[in-house]
């Protein structure tokens, strides 16, 4: 087998992997403990594991009763429209944060 074919096989095959163990991680990696990773953690508990990691979170104001608003957007599979522009609001409770997520006006 050529160098080229062998080094094309285990970039594919470290993709392949990698697409797989995602999902598998996704608690271990985001927890309630962090602001974006309480956000990250609500995607992957709504059923959306992959997006949890390609969501991109804009952080906005913070609001002394809701906790920090972010910006969320993703792609959503179940949406008719696909890109999903959700407003997030992360606000500590005792030890970890609690997120209440929901669309825009």
């Amino acid at each position: 087998m050529k160098r080229w074919q062998k080094i094309g096989l285990w970039i594919g095959g470290s993709v392949l992997t990698l697409l797989i163990v995602l999902p598998l991680l996704s608690p271990v990696v985001f927890s309630n403990e962090t602001e974006s990773g309480a956000i990250r953690h609500y995607l992957y508990e709504q059923g959306h594991p992959y997006q949890s990691y390609s969501a991109i979170l804009d952080k906005r104001m913070l609001d002394p009763e809701y906790g920090r608003m972010y910006d969320v957007v993703w792609y959503d599979y179940d949406s008719e429209t696909g890109m999903t522009p959700t407003i997030c609001y992360s606000k500590k409770t005792a030890q970890q944060y609690s997120v209440s997520c929901g669309t825009g006006p």
